[in-house]
């Protein structure tokens, strides 16, 4: 493995684990002018532009999913540049447990995430864990 991809490997890798453990950890992972896509129509879906809308969207994120959203690692594959997190993401909802499939990708620039885009399976899922 090339030292660019190792280190993308890393960086993503670390990311999912502050994600799981403590969301503000995030911050110092991305560079100060990032952008984050969030694709779809649901609540949480739009573009984010620095460390501080981020980690608002994390925020907002965990509230909207009322903790109950789970994501897990399954695979990163990576690039000089670019890296792919695959995902396994579920959420409880009205006594439903629900499950789809999530695609992040990241635009990775000296050791930092720059750019970020995430895709889930199913739209028709999100919009049902996000429903008020």
């Amino acid at each position: 493995m090339e030292a660019g991809r190792h280190s993308a490997v890393d960086l993503i890798r670390r990311y999912f684990d502050a994600v799981r453990t403590d969301h503000s950890q995030t911050a110092a992972l991305y560079a100060p002018d990032a952008t984050l896509h969030y694709v779809g129509r649901h609540v949480l879906g739009g573009v984010y532009h620095g460390p501080q809308e981020i980690l608002d969207l994390f925020r907002r994120s965990r509230e909207a999913f009322r903790g109950t959203q789970r994501l897990e690692l399954h695979d990163v594959v990576a690039g000089d540049r670019h890296a792919v997190a695959l995902l396994k993401g579920s959420a409880d909802r009205g006594g439903q447990h629900l499950e789809w499939q999530r695609v992040v990708v990241f635009h990775v620039q000296d050791g930092l995430i720059r750019e970020q885009w995430i895709h889930d399976s199913d739209q028709h899922v999100i919009e049902e864990a996000l429903a008020p």
